[in-house]
């Protein structure tokens, strides 16, 4: 029953979502105010039957419903407190309900537009959502046309005893996902996926109707900045969950899939800012329009990636050629829509792009998307080179970790000199005198801040880096692999030179805007602080969003270039110990047992020290020497699947201000010693704190702002012409109430 029903809700919704596609932009080029009016409502019903079949999965979880496939297979089996939420996240935890969580969201999203422009309904809004519905009824279509891909399959009376439980256990959630960062990452992250479709529809539709006005950045901007906070969280989240689940002791592998989120992020990048020019100065259109389609292609070539086989990654699905057809033919079809449009009303879209020089904000703003968008080509071509003809570059190769660090690291060290110096430009031009005066005060700052970067290195990293090349082993061979010593030094200090100028630079533009609010309106200095974000939150927000990412290079350096790693074999007995660094690891104890899942589960139990620096007396009740210095008891395990015999490691991270010492048991040794690994992991701090403050001032940057002119004209109109079309709808009512043939009111 419950499979029947949610296949013909997902069937439904892509026939309404076709048929609102054609009525909205059919009653916009036939001038037909009733066509545009059903096809608003379509777009609500289409958005209904999606969320009907979210609801149906959610209760089917918390039910313990197994008719469908779908909740065998993702199922979470755990005695944990957070088992409420995990049913949640089970919804999009297997291939099948990410992509309906995915089509959901877009169909969502083009519910909020249509509530929103109901009133006007003009013509770009409308043509726009019925771009959207194109979109929506092709993904409906990848769940309604391949088995693989829909969540409603019904399990095989096999499997089921006659009240409907399971026979035995099998399937269930992947251990891997049960965390707290899974429950929000999946979801963020589609939410930013699904946001990239309204940028992209409404270029298109500003090419289709032939308004090359600001109206359409106008009416996608917060869209396409709401999605970009998303992203933005999505990777973040994701890093997270790399770095404590899965036990290797880093948070980014340059993975396939990873990769397809980083190349959406960036092409996002281009967007937010070119439509920052287009709506400020009038200029970047084709630019624009450019970034919108290129990062709505990134997003839907991610997940075609992931679902297509092309690529191998532990993030990936199996091939179903389904989902490869489909999204091959999703990409083709918006890149010559796109094209073909661009030239056709080419010549309506006027020269305000030009440049008059480079050393400008304009010219600043051009080499950023350049930067983003090459760097997203670039990382894009790289994920699926192993998936290329031999005659290609690289093609038949997989690209390893080394290669992609040895081009990522430079560029974001020159990308982040860019933003460092873009804010002190002019806008055409930059007046020499007025640059140098501006740059006095982030020049001392960044000073300051560089040389405390420069002792750091000199008195921890290089040493660090020296300690890594002696010892020998697989992490040696990784950073001779990057180059010579003085190259890798050398890119270091450039980095920290970039990350020191863009924190003094991005602090030095916020003071002055708070400087200026308490001399010209004598605030103090909390309320201007909050009145800065309150009447200019888009360019304050920028400017605490570059501070971020200058503190999140700090930390990307130390943590991504000078990681100290070792394993070692402690044996069962207690004061056991070794030494990784300038820290002792001290075996206390350990216990294995079955969990109430039947889930075999093996705890150790150790000591953490600093080496060398205890004061002769020790602390009672510990296992250390009196030599060492006691830091802090720690608890690692890993856990086998009883379902799946899948291993999960459940990491110990111990926090410092400027470092953290990731430890986690990997197993037991053929001599029954432990096998621990071990990583000091500098400055990785700075990589978390720089992703909240970026991600809070994306946000901020999202705050209400005053509308501009046109588009405040643009609403006030759309009122005025709905108040007359009510009046007239109202008379006309009066005389064709015999005939009911009365005319129903937009919006």
């Amino acid at each position: 029953m419950v499979s029947m029903l949610g296949s013909a809700l997902q069937v439904l919704a892509l026939v309404l979502a076709a048929v609102a596609a054609v009525v909205l932009v059919a009653g916009v080029k036939l001038r037909r105010e009733r066509l545009v009016n059903a096809g608003y409502l379509l777009v609500f019903a289409v958005a209904l039957l999606l969320t009907g079949c979210i609801a149906l999965i959610l209760a089917c979880m918390f039910t313990e419903d197994y008719s469908i496939a779908y909740v065998v297979s993702n199922y979470p089996a755990t005695d944990s407190p957070l088992k409420p939420l995990y049913l949640v996240s089970a919804v999009w935890a297997g291939r099948q309900g990410s992509l309906l969580l995915w089509t959901w969201l877009i169909s969502l999203y083009g519910a909020a537009v249509a509530w929103r422009r109901m009133r006007a309904t003009d013509d770009l809004s409308s043509v726009a959502l019925g771009v959207t519905e194109v979109v929506v009824a092709l993904f409906a279509a990848t769940l309604v046309l391949s088995e693989s891909n829909n969540p409603f399959l019904p399990t095989a009376a096999e499997y089921l005893n006659a009240d409907g439980s399971l026979v035995a256990p099998m399937g269930g959630m992947n251990p891997l996902l049960m965390h707290w960062a899974m429950i929000l990452h999946p979801p963020a992250t589609f939410i930013g996926y699904a946001g990239a479709t309204l940028p992209f529809a409404y270029a298109l539709a500003a090419l289709i109707c032939g308004d090359t006005s600001s109206r359409w950045v106008e009416l996608s901007d917060r869209i396409a900045v709401f999605a970009f906070i998303f992203l933005t969280v999505g990777m973040a989240l994701g890093a997270v969950w790399a770095y404590v689940v899965l036990g290797w002791g880093g948070f980014w592998a340059w993975d396939a899939v990873e990769n397809a989120s980083l190349f959406s992020w960036l092409a996002a990048v281009a967007l937010v800012h070119s439509f920052t020019m287009y709506r400020k100065r009038g200029c970047f259109k084709r630019w624009s329009m450019l970034a919108a389609t290129a990062t709505f292609i990134f997003v839907v070539l991610g997940t075609f990636i992931t679902r297509s086989g092309l690529v191998q990654s532990v993030h990936a699905f199996a091939e179903d050629p389904v989902s490869t057809y489909f999204f091959l033919g999703i990409m083709i079809a918006a890149a010559l829509s796109f094209l073909a449009l661009l030239v056709y009303r080419n010549g309506m879209i006027d020269d305000a792009d030009e440049i008059e020089s480079i050393a400008s904000k304009s010219g600043s703003y051009f080499l950023t998307n350049l930067v983003c968008l090459v760097g997203a080509c670039l990382v894009a071509y790289l994920t699926v080179s192993s998936a290329l003809p031999t005659w290609m570059p690289l093609g038949g190769q997989a690209v390893p970790a080394g290669a992609y660090n040895a081009v990522a690291r430079p560029m974001t060290a020159l990308f982040g000199l860019l933003m460092a110096v873009c804010p002190l430009l002019g806008w055409r031009r930059t007046d020499k005198a007025a640059f140098a005066r501006n740059f006095r005060v982030p020049a001392l700052v960044g000073a300051v801040a560089f040389a405390v970067l420069m002792a750091f290195f000199a008195l921890r990293l290089v040493p660090d880096y020296e300690g890594i090349m002696a010892a020998g082993g697989d992490a040696a061979e990784a950073l001779a692999e990057q180059g010579p010593p003085w190259y890798y030094f050398a890119l270091t200090v450039v980095s920290f030179l970039a990350a020191a100028m863009l924190l003094a630079t991005s602090s030095y533009l916020l003071g002055r805007g708070v400087r200026g609010r308490m001399r010209g309106h004598g605030e103090g200095a909390a309320r201007a602080v909050v009145n800065l974000f309150r009447r200019s939150p888009a360019q304050a927000g920028g400017y605490l969003a570059h501070l971020g990412c200058a503190v999140a290079l700090i930390g990307l350096v130390g943590s991504g270039m000078y990681v100290h790693e070792q394993t070692v074999d402690l044996p069962t007995e207690v004061g056991a110990s070794a030494q990784v660094g300038d820290y002792v690891i001290v075996y206390r104890d350990s216990e294995e047992y079955f969990d109430a899942a039947d889930n075999d589960v093996m705890t150790v139990l150790l000591e953490v020290g600093r080496a060398g620096a205890g004061d002769g007396e020790g602390v009672a009740g510990t296992a250390m020497s009196a030599d060492d210095q006691w830091l802090a008891d720690v608890e690692t395990s890993m856990r086998v699947s009883a379902a799946t015999r899948q291993q999960t490691l459940d990491a110990s991270v111990t926090s410092f201000p400027l470092e953290d010492l990731f430890i986690a048991f990997q197993g037991v040794n053929a001599d029954g010693t432990l096998s621990i690994s071990v990583k000091i992991n500098p400055l990785i701090m700075f990589t978390w704190v720089g992703a909240g403050i970026c991600i809070a001032g994306i946000a901020l940057a999202f705050l209400p702002r005053r509308a501009t002119p046109l588009l405040a004209a643009d609403e006030r109109a759309g009122g005025a012409a709905a108040t007359a079309r009510a009046g007239a709808s109202h008379a006309a009512a009066g005389m064709d109430a015999a005939s009911g043939e009365g005319e129903g009111v937009r919006g």
